[in-house]
């Protein structure tokens, strides 16, 4: 049993902790000394009865020594041998207990050892975190700012460097413009009223609208150095157009233009009207690979071998697939304008058709401002660095080769660069194809068209614009084979023997008057 007041057992090698305990300790010698009394009491009564021969014999008997000896003790053997084995019993039971308990002081020992290591790492975890946190607040703030100073630091290399680029882009492209001739001139017409005309390499740049009565040659020579400039200007630019143009190379002679959806997706488009090398081959097994292969995309000319009314009437297939090209074209000029910044503009297809107008403004005007904008932020940027008072530069954000494929910062495919180019009316190139067709188309359907021969040709010698019209088509009818070719033109007017033009007449309300 327990001590109801230390809780320890009451055992004879159990401690002392308090009166009870110690009355406990004492209690198995009292009782053995309360047994040994009253062994004592009954051996001396029983001596007494031996010796005074009292009359109860019960229990007596005499031996051949003539002793008296106890007979009915000496009946309790086994009795005794019982006891004795129990008390054995117990004892191996204390000496277990004994050891369990031993064994249980080391382990509780043990635990205490390893409480009081576990208290001492606490402590010293404290104290670490103490020490860590002793003005942690100012510590953080000194790493926050030099961690903002890196970042600004960075931020500011990065600014640098992208502006150089910017400069280096715009700067590029302005003299590819002066390369390539791009001019800007004034005209005067017979009513007085001055138009500005455009021109590169001295040839001048037609206006959409303006292409009907516009020379096979001079379109052919514009369309093909001004894809030229565009291509130029994109990869200065580090920008995809959206429709791929495909410049003159080897076994390739004009430009042609895909269009949006098939550009980007094809290698080694033959030339138009030309017959590809994989079918040139007449073998089974050649037509069978050339059979299983995908259809290819046909590209858009930028090329024409006669005046767009006769080729509307002659080639109506010709005619629609030049008039696609070259609103393609003009849709990817205005497309590069429109990144480039000029966000308020184009919002009419009538904007796009000037593809003059719109890459002189780009590529000279909005050129030169941009580069006078970074003049200006770099001595704006000087003074402030100097101490002395900013003055405002006045500019807005520079625009102009800020956004491109070719970088991380400003890129178009970005989220910045989507939200940037979201809003545009003409997102696809078919609406302004539709409107420039149906002013092309009206425009041939409200005058009247006449095919002349050479004998009516020559009774209007008189006349100097039909003798230039009459020598121009003469040089396009000798000098464009190949685009007669290309253009998918079986029979030419010079296998006929006769040189046929188109002029315009008046209209009807003109002869009335």
């Amino acid at each position: 049993m327990d001590c109801d007041i230390c809780g320890n057992e009451l055992t004879a090698r159990a401690r002392v902790h308090c009166p009870t305990c110690a009355r406990a300790a004492l209690y198995p010698y009292r009782i053995e000394q309360a047994a040994t009394f009253l062994d004592r009491e009954k051996f001396a009564q029983h001596v007494e009865a031996v010796v005074n021969g009292t009359e109860d014999r019960a229990g007596q008997a005499v031996s051949l020594g003539e002793t008296l000896v106890d007979t009915h003790e000496c009946s309790k053997r086994v009795a005794v041998e019982r006891d004795l084995a129990a008390k054995e019993e117990l004892q191996e039971r204390m000496r277990l207990i004994t050891e369990q308990t031993d064994l249980l002081k080391r382990q509780i020992e043990e635990t205490r050892r390893e409480i009081a290591a576990r208290k001492a790492a606490i402590a010293q975890r404290h104290s670490d975190l103490e020490s860590a946190s002793y003005n942690v607040d100012k510590r953080r703030a000194k790493d926050l700012s030099v961690v903002k100073e890196v970042i600004g630091t960075v931020k500011h290399a990065d600014d640098i460097g992208h502006r150089e680029d910017i400069r280096s882009k715009v700067w590029h492209c302005k003299h590819a413009a002066d390369i390539a001739g791009l001019k800007q001139r004034r005209r005067r017409s017979k009513d007085g009223q001055t138009k500005m005309e455009y021109y590169i390499g001295g040839v001048r740049i037609y206006d959409l609208r303006d292409l009907n009565p516009a020379s096979p040659t001079q379109v052919t020579t514009s369309l093909t150095l001004l894809a030229g400039l565009v291509v130029r200007v994109a990869n200065y630019l580090a920008v995809r157009l959206p429709a791929e143009i495909t410049l003159p190379h080897k076994d390739y002679p004009l430009p042609t233009i895909f269009s949006p959806a098939s550009s980007y997706t094809h290698k080694d488009v033959p030339f138009p009207g030309t017959t590809p090398i994989s079918s040139s081959s007449n073998s089974p097994t050649a037509s069978r690979t050339f059979e299983n292969q995908k259809p290819r995309s046909r590209p858009r000319p930028l090329y024409i071998d006669r005046k767009l009314p006769a080729l509307a009437n002659e080639d109506p297939t010709s005619y629609a697939l030049f008039v696609e090209g070259v609103t393609f074209l003009a849709w990817d000029i205005a497309w590069l304008c429109r990144s480039q910044g000029q966000v308020n503009a184009f919002t009419e297809w009538e904007e796009m058709c000037p593809m003059g107008k719109n890459m002189f403004k780009l590529l000279v005007e909005d050129a030169q401002a941009t580069l006078n904008a970074l003049e200006q932020e770099t001595a704006r940027k000087a003074e402030a660095k100097s101490g002395a008072p900013a003055r405002s530069s006045g500019v807005t954000d520079v625009v102009m080769g800020y956004f491109s494929h070719g970088m991380s910062k400003g890129f178009l495919g970005s989220a910045e660069g989507t939200n940037y180019m979201k809003g545009w009316k003409f997102q696809t190139a078919m609406k302004a194809v539709d409107r420039v067709k149906g002013h092309l188309q009206a425009e041939m359907q409200g005058a009247e068209w006449e095919v002349l021969d050479e004998k009516e040709w020559e009774m209007d010698e008189e006349t100097p614009q039909g003798l230039d019209w009459a020598g121009e088509m003469k040089k396009v009818s000798s000098g464009s084979k190949l685009a007669s070719a290309a253009m998918g033109n079986g029979s030419t007017d010079e296998g006929q023997g006769k040189a046929r033009g188109w002029t315009k007449l008046k209209s009807r309300s003109d002869e009335g008057r």
